[in-house]
C-alpha cells in the first residue's frame, strides 16, 4: 500500500501487546473470583478479538482509539493520519464482535446481534462511518497467537459489514432482542480493505 511503510515482525508484536493493555481496563469483570488474574473464556475471547483488529490496523499504519466507556456502540477508531485524497484525516469506527463457533451458509457468516447493537451502527447520519467487524477465533484459547522467530501469526480472521444501507429495528419491551446479520465471506478484513474503507468506500474495494 503506497505510503505505508511495512512494520516489522517486532513492532506488529508490539502493537498486539498494547493492544492487550489497551482493553484490559474494560474486562476486569471478567477475572474469577478469588482474586484469580485468569480471564474466563468469554472474556478472553473478546480480549483476543479487540486485539486483533488492533494489530491489523497498526500494521497498516493506522492511528487507533479505544472508547474508554462502552455507552455508543464501538469499540475501535481508526484513523488516517493526514490527508488521503480528498479527504483531511478520515476515520471509520468499528463494532468489534468475536465467535469461536461461526455458522456459513451461502458463503456468509450468519451471527446473530443484540438489537441494541445493531441499532448503534445501522442506518444513516453518523458522521463517521460505522461497521459490524465480526473476528472468527479459534475454539481453543491456546491458538490466539503463535509466534516464532519469522512472525507472530494472530488466529483466526476478521471480516466487516456496513450496515449504514438498513434501518434501524424497534426495541420495545415486545419487540425481539436480537437480529440475524449474513457477513459475506468476501468481505474479509486486511490491510488493503482497511485502507478501502477510510478512502470512503463502504464495500472495501480498491481501484
Amino acid at each position: 500500500m503506497s505510503g505505508h511503510r511495512p512494520y516489522s515482525v517486532a513492532r506488529v508484536q508490539r502493537d498486539f501487546g498494547l493492544a492487550c493493555g489497551c482493553v484490559m481496563s474494560t474486562v476486569v469483570k471478567g477475572y474469577l473470583p478469588g482474586g484469580s488474574a485468569t480471564l474466563n473464556a468469554n472474556v478472553h475471547q473478546g480480549l483476543h478479538g479487540e486485539g486483533f483488529i488492533y494489530a491489523l490496523a497498526s500494521a497498516a499504519g493506522f492511528t487507533t482509539s479505544k472508547m474508554n466507556v462502552d455507552l455508543d456502540g464501538v469499540d475501535w477508531q481508526i484513523a488516517h493520519p493526514g490527508p488521503k485524497g480528498t479527504a483531511r484525516s478520515p476515520r471509520i469506527e468499528l463494532q468489534v464482535k468475536s465467535w469461536s463457533n461461526p455458522v456459513i451458509r451461502d458463503g456468509a457468516f450468519h451471527y446473530r446481534l443484540r438489537v441494541d447493537h445493531y441499532n448503534k451502527i445501522a442506518g444513516v447520519g453518523f458522521q463517521v462511518p460505522r461497521y459490524l467487524a465480526l473476528v472468527i477465533v479459534p475454539p481453543d484459547a491456546q491458538d490466539y497467537a503463535t509466534c516464532d522467530d519469522e512472525c507472530m501469526r494472530l488466529g483466526t480472521a476478521a471480516y466487516f459489514l456496513s450496515l449504514a444501507d438498513q434501518d434501524v429495528q424497534p426495541a420495545g419491551e415486545s419487540d425481539p432482542k436480537t437480529i440475524a446479520v449474513a457477513i459475506p465471506q468476501e468481505n474479509l478484513l486486511t490491510v488493503e480493505k482497511l485502507d478501502a474503507l477510510l478512502g470512503g468506500d463502504l464495500e472495501g474495494d480498491r481501484d
